[in-house]
């Protein structure tokens, strides 16, 4: 994981593309993705058939990438729910103008924005955040200036 600005946002990037037949090689951009579907069973804007698919995810950092697997089900469930315009089960790394197409967000910024609205007194401050996997609150802390690095 890594910091991004995205226009006058601040948001996060993933360092390897996440879920089916992405590549799953770096266990903080699996588990924050993990993270997020944990949380969304339980927010109350997610729709309950949502809830049902997004229960079986846990917070592993891995993913095999497979069709079986609970986070590919559940990439395609939201991707679905949202009608991105890819509906493929994979996170991918936010490159570009950030646009798919040209014309609508990744959906990794699609899915922060949910984030965000979850949790608007802590987003982007990924650690203080309710069951921050230690390996996603590392990278949060990390993005965050200390003043030896100011005065160099």
């Amino acid at each position: 994981m890594k910091a991004l600005v995205y226009g006058p946002k601040f948001m996060w990037n993933l360092e390897c593309s996440v879920g089916k037949g992405g590549a799953n090689s770096f266990a903080a951009d699996v588990s924050f993705i993990q993270w997020y579907y944990v949380l969304s069973a339980d927010f109350h804007l997610t729709t309950p058939e949502c809830k049902a698919v997004y229960r079986n995810v846990q917070i592993t950092g891995t993913c095999n990438g497979s069709d079986s697997d609970p986070l590919v089900r559940a990439i395609i469930e939201q991707q679905k729910a949202m009608n991105h315009p890819y509906k493929d089960g994979k996170v991918s790394v936010v490159t570009g103008d950030g646009k798919v197409g040209g014309t609508s967000a990744f959906f990794l910024l699609r899915l922060e924005a949910r984030f965000a609205i979850m949790y608007p007194n802590a987003w982007p401050r990924l650690d203080l955040i309710p069951k921050c996997p230690a390996t996603v609150g590392q990278a949060s802390l990390a993005a965050i200036p200390v003043l030896a690095e100011l005065t160099q």
